[in-house]
């Protein structure tokens, strides 16, 4: 039963009763989040809503079947499809199995035909260490050959583009305070605004003023099968969890950090949090709960890290944490993440009810089904009961206006063009959740491929003194004033009054050619013809290389025109560039296998 049912079927019963209205008016009644929670789990306990777990183990069977699929998309060279369901089978095989073997054999082909032949010989060299048939060796030690001829006759690959490092480095020095931000930057906060990040001195369009990892990330289900679970990185030769069979890992490193972070408590749970379609920003909720934890040595530092945090909650220490002599701010401590807001003031209660619902469900796994609960004493466990179900309410509040996507860019439909955005993943970045809204931001955020970590780009010029917005996926060129209200509304909870909105600017589609100086006019022409935008498109490196700075200089010229066509094309061609430099993914990662968490339920 997915988690929307859970829900959906505890308020039909509530209302059949007549007691929904009850419920709703205790519920306001309720001062903290562990109360709220708290009292749901009590309703939940007395009629009995709370779902069943899931069991999921490894499978010689279910193994097997991925690995025809698999079979199958590599007989019609569908080799991304492939890839995918061999990696399903990797993850269902018993550990060092044959089916295990005979997985890793299989991907080693699809390596081959993608020419990957370094990732070819690696999964051949792991086959090796395995117990291999006469057979299958010869077979893998033939194709290992041809991987090394191949990789003989191969043309020394230029090293990564010094000038598009250039570009993606930070100049400026990073901040003393919060750690990830260039020192060009403050952190203020008013009443209106509340924490906000302004200039302190002026900031050119192409700078780069932020480069933050994240406290954790969570991989969108839709690429568990493509990149490595928990530092996004591309290696293809993934290696699985030895115990569940729903986490992948680019090394055993990874594996082992994911794994004392917060995989040990998951891990039994993944199957029952997957299969109940839990959201990415529930399920991101959840591990950060974990992490938070499992950063302390003992309940008792945790409770203190946690008092600490909310005492300076208001203050110029608000979320900070003293490393050695300085208060710093930096998205590596819990405490960053544990401040930010949760808009609890702008929920309605049935909102608050739904989330309350998904934190007691969460907490019921967590009792029934892990010791991560485990307390020294009665006392101390319900405690820890309280403080959990506390921090899983809080963090699923804070989530949906606070968490940032993880994406790049890809060739969607197979023409060649890098131009359709995919999500990867999501996760927290306490500084980035600093800057605010506007429907025509002056800043660009993008990930680094193979990282989760995330850079901030100047995008249009920035005065000292003047606050630094970003865009929350409304935009005054794409959508109306009306549209982008609502939108902003609904789920970040406030009324935008940004430029675009106050003075109600047209859209791209319905703006007018203004008269730009000749010079500004020429520099467009020149810097972004049919020709250039043709070449960004299919991703060309050195093009964007050699105009990103032209394009930097024209945004700038154009600035004093703004709302304007040149403008907004000029801008879309310089994050263009941004993407490139970043990284892209070719035509097939964006073509997902159906699976199921259960494949005979």
């Amino acid at each position: 039963m997915i988690i929307d049912l859970v829900y959906e079927g505890a308020l039909k019963k509530l209302t059949e009763l007549g007691k929904i209205v009850d419920v709703s008016n205790e519920l306001k009644k309720k001062v903290t989040n562990a109360d709220r929670v708290m009292y749901v789990y009590k309703i939940f306990e007395e009629y009995n809503f709370f779902p069943s777990t899931l069991e999921v183990m490894k499978s010689v069977d279910v193994s097997g079947y991925y690995r025809n699929q698999g079979n199958k998309c590599y007989t019609k060279k569908n080799f991304y499809r492939a890839l995918q369901y061999y990696n399903l089978s990797l993850l269902h095989a018993p550990f060092n199995s044959e089916n295990y073997l005979l997985s890793l054999s299989n991907r080693s082909a699809v390596f081959y035909e993608l020419q990957k032949y370094d990732e070819c010989i690696q999964d051949i060299d792991l086959c090796s260490v395995l117990q291999c048939s006469e057979k299958l060796r010869e077979k893998l030690g033939n194709r290992k050959d041809l991987c090394l001829k191949f990789l003989k006759n191969e043309t020394t690959k230029d090293p990564d583009d010094l000038e598009a490092l250039d570009i993606l480095s930070m100049k400026a020095d990073h901040d003393k305070q919060y750690v990830s931000a260039s020192s060009k930057l403050q952190v203020v906060c008013s009443k209106d605004m509340g924490r906000h990040v302004i200039a302190k001195e002026d900031i050119n369009v192409g700078e780069v003023l932020a480069d933050e990892e994240p406290y954790v990330s969570l991989i969108l289900q839709t690429h568990l099968l493509f990149a490595c679970n928990h530092c996004f990185s591309r290696k293809p030769n993934l290696v699985p969890c030895e115990h569940c069979c729903f986490a992948l890992y680019c090394s055993k490193q990874c594996a082992t950090n994911a794994w004392n972070e917060y995989h040990s408590v998951e891990c039994v749970l993944l199957p029952t949090l997957l299969d109940m379609s839990f959201t990415k920003l529930e399920l991101l909720a959840f591990r950060i709960v974990i992490k938070a934890r499992n950063d302390h040595t003992d309940w008792k530092s945790f409770f203190q890290t946690i008092m600490d945090a909310e005492s300076k909650v208001g203050t110029d220490l608000h979320g900070h944490v003293k490393v050695g002599e300085n208060w710093i701010y930096d998205s590596k401590y819990y405490v960053s993440i544990h401040t930010l807001a949760t808009n609890i003031d702008k929920r309605s209660v049935s909102d608050i009810f739904q989330k309350a619902v998904t934190a007691a469900v969460l907490l019921k796994f967590l009792l029934d089904k892990t010791t991560f609960m485990d307390a020294d004493n009665d006392d101390q466990k319900t405690e820890v009961i309280q403080c959990v179900a506390g921090l899983l309410l809080l963090h699923i509040m804070t989530s949906p206006t606070n968490m940032h996507g993880i994406s790049t860019n890809t060739d969607l439909h197979g023409d060649g063009k890098y131009v359709s955005k995919l999500d990867i993943g999501s996760a927290p970045f306490a500084f980035h959740s600093l800057i605010n809204h506007s429907c025509a931001p002056n800043v660009v955020r993008f990930c680094e491929l193979d990282t989760s970590k995330m850079k901030l780009f100047a995008l249009r010029p920035i005065k000292k003194g003047m606050q630094l917005f970003d865009n929350y996926g409304s935009h005054h060129a794409l959508e109306g004033c009306r549209e982008r209200r609502a939108s902003l509304h609904f789920q970040y909870k406030f009324i935008c009054t940004c430029e675009a909105c106050q003075r109600d600017w047209p859209t791209y589609l319905t703006m007018r050619p203004k008269r730009i100086s000749h010079k500004i006019a020429r520099a467009k022409s020149k810097y972004l013809n049919a020709d250039i935008i043709e070449k960004l498109q299919v991703g060309d490196r050195d093009t964007a290389i050699k105009i990103y700075n032209k394009l930097c200089n024209l945004c700038e010229e154009l600035e004093s025109y703004v709302p304007c066509i040149e403008l907004c094309e000029s801008q879309e061609a310089l994050k263009q560039c941004l993407a490139i430099f970043c990284g892209s993914l070719p035509h097939g990662y964006n073509e997902t296998v159906d699976w199921k968490v259960q494949l005979n339920a």
